[in-house]
């Protein structure tokens, strides 16, 4: 199942072609995969982008996922890691460096994954004027806002949200469904530029 928010953040991508194709990706708890495929293809090294999972049984799936968009006869397919936020990061980041844009779709369900989730970029972002981690997510209830700007702000993260007016897979979206979904540019707070399709917030 892949789900609006995945959708929405995937067409942002392939809107903005230009955010992934020369850079190095992340994509955190992947599930299928969408975002970290999407990406790969869009690369000009699609070995550049890393999808992960904590679960094992998710990341047999991803591989597949892989294997079936990314044929043997390709030399250099996207990466499948495990990774679990918060943990064993030092390890990860010998393995895989640190990353130009980090991904991540509907990966806070549960609040008390939000602090380590932001630990996990803080530590993998690369330290940049340019890196990015775009969020996207629904809105289950009335805090969780807050509190992703709060872990943000806590990891030196400042957030913009990005209109969606003209992203096709939002717009799909049924109406109740779009007052709930968010899309949220985080870059390091050292950077104090606002792109004119983001609204700027440290709230």
């Amino acid at each position: 199942m892949v789900w609006p928010a995945a959708r929405v953040l995937s067409q942002h991508i392939v809107d903005h072609p230009e955010l992934v194709q020369a850079r190095t990706v992340l994509e955190l708890g992947a599930g299928t995969g969408l975002l970290g495929l999407v990406a790969a293809k869009l690369s000009a090294c699609p070995k550049k982008v890393v999808l992960t999972d904590n679960n094992m049984t998710t990341l047999d799936m991803m591989e597949a996922n892989v294997e079936e968009n990314f044929p043997i006869q390709t030399t250099m397919p996207p990466r499948c890691a495990h990774l679990h936020w918060g943990e064993n990061l030092d390890k990860f980041l010998h393995d895989h460096g640190k990353f130009d844009v980090i991904l991540g779709a509907d990966v806070i369900l549960w609040k008390q994954y939000i602090r380590p989730l932001f630990e996990t970029v803080k530590k993998l972002l690369s330290q940049t004027d340019t890196a990015t981690f775009l969020l996207c997510y629904q809105c289950r209830y009335a805090e969780l806002k807050d509190k992703v700007y709060e872990a943000a702000k806590e990891v030196d993260l400042v957030g913009k949200e990005i209109q969606l007016e003209e992203n096709a897979a939002f717009v799909e979206q049924e109406d109740k469904a779009k007052d709930n979904l968010h899309l949220i540019k985080f870059c390091h707070q050292f950077v104090n530029t606002c792109e004119t399709n983001a609204v700027c917030s440290t709230s």
